[in-house]
């Protein structure tokens, strides 16, 4: 994701003085540890947020791509978005991405019963990404969102530091009926 890039190269700065041992995991300079390829089986309509949370996890523009290819094929939309930023700054930057990626990608219909699904599932994705009273928080986020006739779900995927030395994955995901 951009923002585990943009972090890395920023703070390159401070690491440099840190022994191997004290340099955060996962911060190092890109490279490829291995590959998993996986084949879901989806049966039902209900499991909307387990392909939303595939897509969040992409790591690529291909592997998106190709995983909104394969939803489409099932006749269910999606799409994709990232935000960054300090965990009290996400929320103003969340809404519009999610609201604008949702439209423009053609999953909801601009209607008062399409959105307030959107929101309530980004609502509930978020609320279980991380406690948005952590403000001085460094926030990076992949946000998936996936819909059929009677489901959305928004899935994130993203990280999460108070400092370099901290930082972890965390996701979320947040399921509404249409």
């Amino acid at each position: 994701m951009f923002w585990r890039r943009e972090r890395a190269e920023t703070e390159d700065d401070e690491q440099k003085d840190l022994s191997p041992e004290e340099k955060p995991r996962g911060l190092e300079k890109s490279r490829e540890l291995g590959k998993i390829s996986l084949t879901f089986h989806i049966g039902d309509e209900s499991q909307v947020g387990r392909v939303a949370l595939l897509l969040a996890s992409t790591t690529s523009p291909d592997a998106e791509e190709q995983c909104k290819d394969q939803i489409a094929a099932m006749g269910w939309r999606s799409v994709a978005t990232e935000v960054g930023g300090l965990a009290g700054e996400v929320p103003h930057k969340l809404t519009r991405a999610v609201v604008g990626a949702a439209l423009n990608g053609g999953v909801v219909n601009k209607n008062s019963g399409e959105m307030h699904a959107l929101m309530h599932a980004t609502a509930e994705a978020i609320g279980s990404f991380m406690a948005m009273s952590l403000l001085e928080s460094s926030v990076g986020v992949k946000l998936a969102i996936v819909r059929n006739d009677s489901w959305l779900a928004v899935a994130v995927v993203g990280d999460a530091a108070y400092h370099a030395m901290a930082h972890h994955e965390r996701s979320g995901l947040g399921i509404m009926h249409i």
